[in-house]
């Protein structure tokens, strides 16, 4: 892809998040494709740090809901050697003003066909410790067309400049393993449809949600976190979602 305008830049940190046009291409995306469907096809076999439902129970042993696989990259090392992950790697060092490197956090998350599951509102901050200091910028990235029915991203625009919301576990179940944000006022969600080799990318306090999965094919995402490559920036593992 080109560089990103100024106006692009200044268009994220405003608003929070931004819709990136032909991050990657459908070749690459394909074959990240087959290498996530490797690990969705063994979901239960998985250790329990990689593998949760963001849907009402984070665990069990039937039909997942919102099948999500956490640390992609250290199941299959060969994912941090695509151009897909090099381009985001490289758009991050452009919002960032500087050497951007994976914080070594990244997940995959599948909604099967008519799975009746939103991704609540929520704030990925929310999901990290008190000592995480560093500024970081998140990708999510469709590996094919991916429509509102399908359940692409939504924002609210500007809600980045404010602090992290309170947020309890999904419809109060202590044994769902996502988190929402209660009170949000929808109507003022952008909604982003995307094209295969697009993506969207946002800050940890951007207020997002994706919707049901209301069409016949799977919704796959893979979604990429990168910060400023500094020696005295650490950075806390993400513990949950996303979207």
């Amino acid at each position: 892809m080109l560089p990103l305008t100024a106006g692009q830049i200044q268009t994220f940190w405003t608003t929070g998040f931004l819709v990136v046009e032909r991050l990657t291409c459908g070749d690459d995306l394909g074959h990240i494709r087959r290498r996530l469907n490797t690990l969705f096809a063994r979901f239960h076999e998985l250790p329990g740090r990689h593998a949760f439902d963001l849907g009402d129970e984070g665990r069990h042993a039937g039909i997942q809901q919102i099948p999500e696989i956490n640390w992609t990259t250290r199941l299959i090392p060969a994912l941090k050697r695509t151009p897909t992950f090099r381009a985001a790697r490289e758009l991050a060092a452009e919002l960032l003003g500087g050497r951007a490197a994976h914080t070594g956090f990244d997940h995959a998350i599948l909604k099967p066909p008519h799975n009746g599951r939103a991704t609540p509102w929520h704030q990925d901050g929310a999901y990290a410790g008190p000592d995480s200091v560093a500024t970081t910028v998140h990708f999510w990235i469709p590996l094919h067309d991916v429509s509102l029915e399908m359940g692409c991203m939504q924002f609210i625009p500007g809600s980045h400049l404010g602090p992290i919301l309170p947020h309890h576990p999904r419809a109060h179940r202590q044994s769902a393993h996502v988190m929402e944000v209660d009170g949000v006022n929808a109507a003022r969600a952008v909604a982003c449809p995307l094209r295969a080799g697009d993506a969207t990318v946002h800050l940890p306090h951007t207020l997002h949600q994706t919707g049901p999965n209301m069409t016949d094919d799977a919704r796959v995402a893979w979604i990429l976190e990168f910060g400023l490559a500094r020696p005295c920036v650490r950075w806390r593992a993400w513990l949950g979602p996303r979207s």
